[in-house]
């Protein structure tokens, strides 16, 4: 495994895992989301477990846009996460086998 491309996993990973918690945090200070929120007649509302918080259209678009990512980038740090965990067992596997084997010949064990 390159150390680089084991070290890239983990950064999208660590991204994809802030922007849920951005998310989240942003969400709570602000009433909620917009996904779960709505817009009707030039008003624009956030919900949060049922509970409408009216917002200005600049915020509704914002929060919009931030969970639209979260779609995007949570899925990714999940995958990136696994593939960065398979990076890992394979390169200590590999420095099993590296260890049991002296000259190309398996030692005892």
């Amino acid at each position: 495994m390159s150390d680089s491309r084991y070290r890239c996993l983990l950064a999208v990973c660590g991204l994809g895992i802030l922007n849920f918690v951005a998310f989240v945090i942003v969400a709570v200070a602000i009433g909620g989301d917009a996904v779960n929120g709505k817009a009707v007649g030039g008003h624009y509302y956030l919900a949060s477990h049922g509970k409408l918080t009216e917002v200005s259209e600049a915020v509704y678009t914002y929060s919009l846009w931030h969970a639209r990512s979260v779609f995007v980038t949570h899925p990714l740090a999940m995958l990136t996460g696994y593939l960065a965990n398979l990076e890992k067992a394979r390169t200590a596997a590999g420095r099993s086998l590296d260890a049991n084997h002296v000259g190309g010949l398996p030692t005892s064990s």
